[in-house]
């Protein structure tokens, strides 16, 4: 089974300098890497040129211009590159821990995705390891919030992986994965939804309503995620969420229908 790992990115290479040298530690290889690009600037497409040298394995950059926040259409444009059977989900402030491709290869099932929790870095440390070029992070580590995200007990899984079922939209895009297969059966992210929020929840609705079932990844595939002012959600998404409650697929998506 091919792995390929998505990362999104906006104008962060410091972060995602620190993202990409957490793959390079990863004990088990994505097959490939692509940077879904949301019209950074130079400096970003030469730290991806960097790390071309640097990664064993093949890694691309899917850009688009700058025109505001639009997240699902710069995966859309990722998942048109990829040539992977299962893929992981990430962002560029991201920094995974060494089992985390393991991890998500692991808890693959057919009829299912895998949403997975992040522990959160206090701005002072975040500035810190940005500027030393440092990934050391532990579940014990200074300046760790949401410790308990970040303890590895993968053992556990047999009794976490069906948490919050009440919770049926719970999950973040910054930790999933899936089959390919399946996210051409939904035809991928709705790529209407301009701005930031609510894009992951219109991908888990369709997912569910395609019939699969959610797996939470507690006590593994652990990611710790660097500090950065919070975005203000867009309210024009929640109408194009409610017309998606009942579809599977969405009609501007991999593909424009």
């Amino acid at each position: 089974m091919k792995v390929s790992l998505i990362i999104s990115t906006y104008n962060s290479p410091g972060m995602l300098r620190l993202c990409l040298m957490s793959v390079a530690k990863q004990i088990i290889m994505p097959d490939e890497v692509i940077i879904a690009d949301d019209g950074s600037t130079e400096e970003t497409k030469e730290l991806i040129e960097e790390f071309t040298s640097i990664l064993p394995c093949n890694v691309k950059h899917a850009w688009q211009e700058d025109r505001g926040f639009r997240l699902a259409e710069s995966r859309n444009n990722a998942l048109r590159m990829c040539e992977g059977d299962y893929v992981v989900f990430v962002d560029g402030d991201i920094i995974m821990e060494r089992h985390f491709i393991k991890d998500h290869k692991k808890l693959a099932e057919k009829g299912y995705f895998v949403m997975g929790s992040r522990s959160k870095l206090k701005s002072d440390i975040s500035h810190h390891l940005i500027k030393r070029k440092s990934i050391q992070r532990h579940w014990y580590s200074r300046g760790v919030k949401n410790r308990f995200n970040s303890i590895y007990m993968p053992w556990l899984s047999f009794y976490t992986k069906n948490m919050y079922k009440k919770n049926w939209d719970k999950g973040r895009g910054a930790n999933m994965s899936m089959f390919m297969s399946d996210l051409k059966a939904v035809n991928g992210f709705d790529s209407d939804m301009v701005g930031y929020g609510l894009e992951d929840t219109d991908i888990i609705v369709r997912l569910i309503n395609y019939g699969l079932k959610r797996k939470w990844a507690k006590f593994q595939a652990i990611e710790y995620h660097l500090y950065h002012k919070e975005k203000s959600f867009v309210e024009s998404n929640r109408p194009l969420l409610q017309n998606n409650l009942t579809r599977t697929m969405c009609k501007n998506g991999i593909k424009k229908l």
